[in-house]
C-alpha cells in the first residue's frame, strides 16, 4: 500500500510533469522508506548491500546514548540552575557525590518528569530547527541541480544540535545550519565533495562570528539572562561571595580561565584547605607558608584558613613569604582547584557521565563510549582514528604534565598550573570524547586509507591540547582540530596511497 501510494505521488513530479522540479523533495521520501533502485555514482561508495540512507541511519542509532543524555543532563542543569532555590541547589551537589545518590534525587518528588520535559524542549527544538532549515537548503540545492537530495544532512542536521550550547537563539541555530549546508558542503559541490566537517563548519561559522552565544554563561536552561537573575538569587540567599559561589562555569571555561600568572604553587596553596598534604608541591608550599606566618605574625594553620585569609597569603608579597598571585587572579586559581584535583562538583565519576554543563550532546563521556561500539560493531565508524586521537591527545597532555611537574624552579612548583593539568581529564573535559567519535571519523572529510587514519587521528589529538594549554583565548581545542586536520586529509591520503602502491614485477630471464 505504500509503496503504491508513493508511486501514485512520484507520478505528479516526471518529467514534463507541472511539479517535475521539486522532484528531489518526493524522492527524498521514497529512498527513506524503500532502498534506491539505482546504484551510488559518485562518492561516498559504500562497499556493501546497504544503500547511504541505511549508513547514515547506523550513525543515528550510534547518536541515541548522545541524543538521550542530551535531554535528560539539559533538563537537570535547567531544572537545578534556573529554579533560584539554593536549598535545592545544595541538595543537587551534595547528591552528586555519588550514582546512587544522583538518582535519588532526579527521581525524588516525581522530578523526573519535570527533567524530561525541559530537556525535550531545550533540545528537540532546536533539532527540528535544524532539520527544517537544513533540509529545505538541501533540497533547494537538489532541485536547482536536478539530483536527489544526498544522504549526509541525515548525520549533520543531528551532529549539529548536540554541539550547540541549550541557550542558542533559535535564529541562530537557523543561521549556522544553512551557513553550514550551502558552504561547508554544496558549495565544494555536494555530500562526498566537501573538505570540512559541514556540522562543524557551521558551529565554527557561530563560534567566530557571535562569540558571546556560543561561550561564556551560556550552559544552562534556555535564556542565559534569567540564568544569570536565578544564580545571584542562590547566591544572596545563601550569602556567597563572588569567589565562592555557585557559577555556571564549565570545566573547559574554568579551565581556560587559569592564566599562565596562575601557577601550581598557588592552586596547591588553595587546595590544601580541601586534601590537606596530598598536594603536588606540599613542601614548597609549607615553607612559603610559615616563613609567610612569620613575617606577618598571624600564627595561623595551613590547611584550615578562612577564603580572606588563603587570599592573603596566596597574593601577599614575595619578600614576605607571600605567593606573589595578583588579587584579580585569584578567583579563577580558586575555581581552578576544583577541575585540577577533582573536587566538589567536579568528580571524574560526574565528567564520565556527563552530569556538568556544556552543549547539550558532549558532556558524557560514557554516551560517546557507547555510540563508539556502535560504530566499531558495524563497521561504520573508523576506529584507527578514535584510538589514534585518543592516544596522541592523552601523550601530548601527559608530556605537558610531566614537564611542568619535574622542571623549573623548587620542582615545577613556579610552573603555569594550567600545564601540569592530569592528562587523563582531558579525555574527560569537553568535546573530546564526541568529536573522537563522531566529528573526526566523518568518512567524508576524513581519509580512507588505514595509515591515514592514524595520522589523521595523532594530528588531532595532538593540536587539540595545544589550543587548549597553550591557547590563552579559546577554550576548547576539538573543533578547531579536526576542522584542520580535514583540510589536509587529501594530502594525507594521497601520500598514504603512494606508499602502499605496489611496485611492478619485474621480469627476469631463467639461465
Amino acid at each position: 500500500m505504500l509503496r503504491r501510494f508513493l508511486d501514485f505521488q512520484l507520478s505528479f513530479f516526471d518529467k514534463g510533469r507541472p511539479f517535475a522540479r521539486w522532484r528531489s523533495f518526493i524522492s527524498a521520501v521514497d529512498t527513506f522508506c524503500y532502498e534506491p533502485a539505482i546504484n551510488t555514482k559518485r562518492a561516498p561508495f559504500i562497499r556493501d548491500a546497504v544503500d547511504a540512507k541505511r549508513w547514515m541511519i547506523m550513525v543515528i542509532i550510534a547518536l541515541l546514548p548522545a541524543i538521550i543524555m542530551a535531554i535528560w543532563n539539559t533538563g537537570l542543569q535547567k531544572m537545578v540552575y534556573m529554579s533560584g532555590n539554593y536549598t535545592l541547589m545544595n541538595q543537587y551537589l551534595l547528591a552528586s557525590g555519588s550514582f546512587s545518590g544522583y538518582f535519588d534525587f532526579t527521581f525524588s518528588e516525581g522530578r523526573w518528569l519535570t527533567i524530561l520535559g525541559l530537556g525535550g524542549w531545550a533540545f528537540l527544538s532546536v533539532m527540528i530547527i535544524s532539520y527544517a532549515v537544513g533540509g529545505l537548503c538541501e533540497g533547494c540545492v537538489a532541485c536547482i541541480r536536478g539530483h536527489d537530495i544526498a544522504e549526509g544532512f541525515l548525520v549533520t542536521g543531528m551532529l549539529y544540535p548536540l554541539a550547540l550550547p541549550p541557550t542558542i537563539p533559535y535564529w541562530m541555530v537557523a543561521v549556522g545550519v544553512a551557513f553550514g549546508v550551502l558552504v561547508g558542503k554544496e558549495l565544494f559541490g555536494g555530500t562526498g565533495m566537501n573538505i570540512l566537517n559541514p556540522a562543524l563548519t557551521a558551529r565554527a561559522f557561530l563560534f567566530f562570528t557571535f562569540p558571546g552565544k556560543m561561550t561564556g554563561d551560556v550552559w544552562v536552561g534556555t535564556n542565559p539572562t534569567k540564568a544569570a537573575k536565578s544564580l545571584d538569587q542562590m547566591n544572596a540567599a545563601a550569602n556567597f561571595s563572588t569567589i565562592d559561589g555557585y557559577t555556571q562555569a564549565s570545566p573547559l571555561q574554568t579551565l581556560n580561565a587559569t592564566v599562565p600568572e596562575i601557577k601550581q604553587i598557588h592552586v596547591d596553596a588553595i587546595a590544601t584547605n580541601f586534601i590537606g598534604d596530598k598536594v603536588r608541591t606540599y613542601d614548597q608550599v609549607v615553607a612559603h607558608f610559615d616563613q609567610w606566618n612569620q613575617a606577618t605574625h598571624a600564627n595561623l594553620e595551613l590547611g584550615h584558613l578562612t577564603l580572606d585569609q588563603m587570599q592573603s597569603f596566596v597574593t601577599g608579597s614575595t619578600e614576605q613569604g607571600g605567593l606573589g598571585l595578583l588579587p584579580g587572579n585569584f578567583q579563577a586559581a580558586y575555581q581552578f582547584v576544583d577541575i585540577d584535583y577533582g573536587i566538589g562538583h567536579f568528580t571524574d565519576s560526574n565528567l564520565f557521565f556527563g552530569n556538568i554543563v556544556g552543549s547539550m550532546g558532549e558532556t558524557s563521556v560514557l554516551a560517546a563510549l557507547l555510540g563508539a561500539l556502535v560504530l566499531i560493531w558495524t563497521g561504520v565508524g573508523a576506529w584507527r582514528t578514535m584510538l589514534a586521537f585518543g592516544i596522541f591527545a592523552f601523550i601530548t597532555a601527559f608530556c605537558f604534565q610531566i614537564f611542568a611537574r619535574s622542571t623549573g624552579v623548587e620542582g615545577g612548583a613556579w610552573n603555569p598550573a594550567r600545564y601540569a593539568f592530569p592528562a587523563y581529564r582531558h579525555l574527560l573535559v569537553g568535546s573530546l570524547a564526541f568529536g573522537l567519535v563522531y566529528m573526526a571519523t566523518d568518512p567524508i572529510s576524513a581519509p580512507g586509507m588505514r595509515i591515514g587514519k592514524w595520522i589523521y587521528g595523532g594530528i588531532i589529538g595532538v593540536v587539540t591540547i595545544l589550543i587548549r594549554v597553550i591557547n590563552p583565548a579559546y577554550p576548547e581545542g576539538v573543533m578547531l582540530a579536526i576542522l584542520f586536520a580535514n583540510i589536509f586529509s587529501p594530502l594525507i591520503d594521497h601520500y598514504a596511497q603512494r606508499h602502499y602502491r605496489r611496485k611492478p614485477r619485474v621480469a627476469t630471464r631463467s639461465s
